[in-house]
């Protein structure tokens, strides 16, 4: 009878001892961090995007000039062809932190006649553009910043919405 060694295993049986060495390691940490409520990201992402919000929180809303008719306040999500987080970060960087009146112009003409001649469908986190019901299109953007009751609030309908300022608005000459 003979007694096995260690130095006798084979490479691939020590490789897979060793994986599930560190998976199990891993997996105690991830536990440990999320009962802790806390991120150590890459080891545990688990409440990556959790966060503390106050009981009212501001958000940007938009009203289009279909033709001579203001729209609702709408998302701004549809006002360009990007990832829904990102056209909320460029609209809050052209429009809140900038106060050149001629940036923000020129950025609301573009985006008024990227959505007349150009319109897109919604893919991925992308949504769709906002379309123009009258034939001339949209000849005006007024950017609003609103407060939303976390309390009140629902998805589905988009209200109630509290506290609106007008932040800009440009139409057409």
């Amino acid at each position: 009878m003979t007694l096995r060694t260690t130095a006798h295993r084979s490479p691939v049986r020590r490789a897979a001892q060793l994986a599930a060495v560190a998976l199990a390691g891993l997996t105690a940490v991830q536990f440990a961090h999320t009962v802790r409520d806390r991120n150590r990201w890459p080891v545990c992402s688990n409440n990556m995007f959790n966060q503390v919000l106050p009981e009212r929180l501001p958000q940007l809303r938009v009203r289009l000039r279909d033709g001579e008719r203001w729209g609702g306040l709408r998302p701004v999500y549809g006002l360009l062809p990007l990832e829904f987080f990102r056209v909320v970060d460029i609209c809050v960087n052209v429009l809140v932190e900038n106060e050149d009146r001629e940036v923000r112009d020129r950025f609301c003409r573009r985006v008024v006649e990227r959505l007349n001649s150009r319109p897109w469908r919604a893919f991925d986190e992308v949504h769709a553009s906002e379309r123009p019901i009258d034939p001339r299109g949209f000849t005006g953007l007024e950017m609003l910043v609103v407060s939303v009751d976390i309390a009140d609030y629902s998805r589905a309908d988009d209200a109630p919405l509290h506290e609106q300022r007008t932040l800009h608005r440009w139409e057409v000459d």
